[in-house]
């Protein structure tokens, strides 16, 4: 019952006895008098995994209609043999039950603060607060051993093309793109990376690999300016995450302010006060804004490594 492909059916099966039939809808599927319609066989599309979703519909539509049937004879059968009356799979719906109602109530709560006018007020306030502090373009050539990092430097040294040399060695993802890294705040790169970045000149490149715990790096510095912030369209969803926490860690906050909430130990024990006030709230493992929140600042940036993501 707990595997993905029972939870795909399952969404089927719900949406069989409870999506309305739409106008010049047609049936697609008729199973012992149970009719499916296109609509209510498509809507499950939403279940499958996101290389799934962008498949042509008319590609997926017969996965689908087949896993409905499927699904239907499955549960039929389960409730005739009175599968629904165990007491583990009452509890489970029980529970199911419960934290659907829970997400739809915070997301009801929720939904109403997290604005296009909050969203840019949150970036407007972030942008005031940016560090005024200088960052990197950086590209690098990522090896398994120093020997290698130390044949690269001598090729550089003798000539040959950053670019070319990181296409042809570089182990790392951004090796296509010529080692490119694009921008990095200091304070955003691991210190080993750092402190051999920033000693650089723009235009040149590191005399010495830099080891960290994805391997030896080569360095070079393209650029060097004054950092900016990224701009709002490449951070909104981050944003809209990190409100959406924040917004369901205050309203947690109020509940238990409104509760009287006794906490005990292992044993049984009452536990101080102070042991509830330490603990902070934290959202369901749903966010409520169908996002998945971040605690960390929208502007932090991916850290150079096995698969370092370009910052510009």
């Amino acid at each position: 019952m707990k595997t993905s492909f029972l939870k795909s059916l399952s969404v089927v099966a719900l949406l069989t006895t409870t999506t309305p039939v739409m106008a010049a809808d047609p049936v697609v599927a008729i199973v012992d008098g149970q009719k499916f319609t296109y609509s209510q066989v498509m809507e499950a599309k939403a279940s499958l995994p996101k290389q799934y979703q962008s498949a042509p519909d008319d590609k997926i539509f017969p996965v689908l209609v087949n896993q409905a049937v499927d699904t239907y004879l499955i549960n039929k059968a389960a409730q005739a043999s009175g599968e629904a009356e165990k007491p583990e799979v009452k509890k489970a719906i029980a529970k199911q039950t419960e934290e659907l109602i829970a997400q739809s109530y915070l997301f009801d709560k929720v939904k109403g603060t997290i604005t296009d006018a909050a969203v840019q007020a949150k970036y407007d306030e972030f942008v005031k607060s940016f560090p005024q502090e200088k960052e990197v373009h950086l590209r690098h050539i990522l090896v398994e051993n120093k020997d290698t990092a130390m044949s690269v430097i001598k090729a550089l040294k003798g000539g040959s093309d950053f670019k070319k040399l990181a296409q042809a060695k570089s182990k790392d993802a951004t090796a296509k793109e010529g080692g490119d890294l694009g921008f990095f705040r200091k304070s955003e790169l691991p210190k080993e990376l750092a402190d051999a970045a920033f000693a650089l000149t723009p235009g040149s490149y590191s005399q010495e690999p830099v080891k960290t715990d994805f391997g030896w790096h080569v360095l070079k510095v393209e650029e060097i300016r004054d950092a900016k912030p990224p701009k709002f369209d490449e951070v909104k969803n981050e944003l809209k995450a990190l409100m959406t926490q924040e917004a369901v860690i205050a309203l947690i906050k109020e509940l238990r302010s409104q509760a009287q909430v006794e906490l005990f130990d292992k044993d049984g024990k009452p536990m101080p006060k102070e042991s509830e006030k330490k603990g902070e709230p934290v959202a369901p493992a749903a966010a409520p804004a169908g996002e998945t929140p971040k605690a960390e600042s929208a502007a932090e940036a991916p850290k150079p490594g096995a698969a370092p993501a370009e910052k510009k």
